[in-house]
């Protein structure tokens, strides 16, 4: 049974987290007065938290790295769900040994490795935890319940945001208008100032701070692997064929962001009128019957669905031999961004000004309609929308037209041939 789907995350955040959120802080409030708290000194053992979507993670590299710089004498610790264990594999930040791993395939792995992730922030004398999930309720009483002195993250102050009762002690202002790789590095930063006052922090400009994500180069033998995969479902696959990455999904967590069906389907036709292109669907296991359904709605042999075909190593090998990807707004955005491979990205409930693909060689389309965006960090990414129009309203027509310049300018990355 699969147990935290999008909305069973919102109820259980809400109806289970609000109260724990309360009792938690009376009991905060008292062991103040007991025992007023020390200054912790310079971070030690910092922990970083992102569990909600593993996109997340790439966005939270150039934070991560710059904790790294700004405090060279610790050492940095990550905790997430299972599904982010290859990202920070392939971003090298955060070796194995130091990442707390929580398993949301259940109630009782998910309730087990909760109760395990507390005692090892514990065991491990995490003196820092910098929240980076954004009016999260689970994750806060985490770092509370580790026991960690220094406890970083955003605050709702004026009714902004979602109540976390008085549970972080370096409470930071949710900035909405920045990009949120540069929000991530405001908690870096303000884990270095004197903590628990109800001021908002930060209040200094933040240094310019390098915002360069790690290349991830496919060996030639990883290569030829996924070449090899590519040639079984398309014998005929040769060095002038173009590849091209079609991403028809978006994770269950906001629905709402997806490319309509039919515009994917008009899309790969003007695409297939290019008789070297070769496209690839491209998504996870559960995601397979959909990207079969367009697979088969188009008919042609030049179309392969490799939907749950792929670890997410294997992906990124593909990205490495493939000329361009069309996604909508999610996690093989960012994804792609750790390699050299050109994107399409479509955007309409969010703001690429927020959450954009740090990539240079991603490109955005965004309508920026009125009501646009409607998701955000102050409505847990839950939207009333039905009709989607900032994302049906990009047309295939457009899109077709940038891709194809695109791929004009994209030389064949490796060669498909043996």
């Amino acid at each position: 049974m699969k147990l935290l789907g999008a909305d069973m995350m919102r109820r259980i955040d809400r109806w289970v987290g609000v109260p724990c959120c309360l009792v938690a802080t009376a009991l905060s409030r008292l062991m103040r007065l007991v025992r007023p708290g020390a200054d912790p000194g310079t971070p030690k053992r910092i922990l970083f938290i992102e569990m909600a979507e593993i996109g997340g993670l790439v966005v939270a590299y150039p934070a991560m790295n710059h904790a790294r710089r700004r405090f060279p004498d610790s050492e940095l610790y990550f905790l997430t769900f299972s599904g982010g264990e290859d990202i920070l594999d392939l971003m090298g930040l955060v070796p194995q040994e130091r990442r707390i791993i929580i398993r949301p395939d259940n109630p009782l792995s998910f309730l087990a490795d909760t109760l395990r992730a507390i005692r090892r922030i514990r065991a491990e004398n995490i003196d820092t935890v910098i929240n980076l999930e954004t009016f999260a309720r689970f994750s806060t009483l985490l770092a509370f319940l580790g026991g960690a002195p220094r406890r970083v993250g955003f605050h709702r102050f004026f009714d902004e945001g979602r109540y976390l009762g008085d549970l972080i002690t370096h409470k930071v202002i949710y900035n909405p208008h920045v990009h949120a790789s540069q929000t991530f590095i405001t908690l870096v930063e303000a884990a270095s100032e004197l903590g628990g006052r109800p001021e908002p922090l930060l209040k200094k400009p933040v240094e310019e701070v390098s915002m360069d994500l790690p290349r991830v180069q496919s060996s030639e033998e990883a290569r030829r692997v996924v070449t090899d995969k590519l040639k079984a479902l398309y014998p005929p696959l040769e060095p002038h064929h173009r590849v091209v990455l079609l991403n028809p999904n978006a994770s269950d967590l906001v629905a709402v962001r997806r490319w309509p069906v039919e515009h994917f389907l008009a899309l790969s036709r003007g695409l297939l009128e290019g008789p070297a292109v070769v496209l690839v669907l491209t998504g996870t296991g559960d995601e397979r019957p959909h990207a079969e359904t367009i697979r088969r709605a188009l008919d042609s042999d030049r179309v392969v669905n490799m939907a749950g075909m792929t670890t997410l190593r294997q992906l990124i090998d593909l990205y490495d031999v493939s000329h361009l990807l069309v996604t909508n707004d999610s996690g093989p955005a960012h994804f792609a961004s750790l390699t050299d491979l050109p994107g399409l990205v479509l955007y309409g409930p969010e703001t690429p000004s927020i959450y954009g693909p740090l990539g240079p060689n991603m490109q955005v389309i965004y309508r920026g309609l009125a009501c646009s965006p409607c998701v955000s960090a102050y409505n847990q990414k839950r939207s009333p929308c039905s009709d989607n129009i900032c994302m049906s309203g990009i047309t295939p027509e457009e899109v077709l037209s940038q891709a194809r310049a695109m791929l004009s300018e994209r030389p064949t990355p490796v060669p498909h041939g043996d």
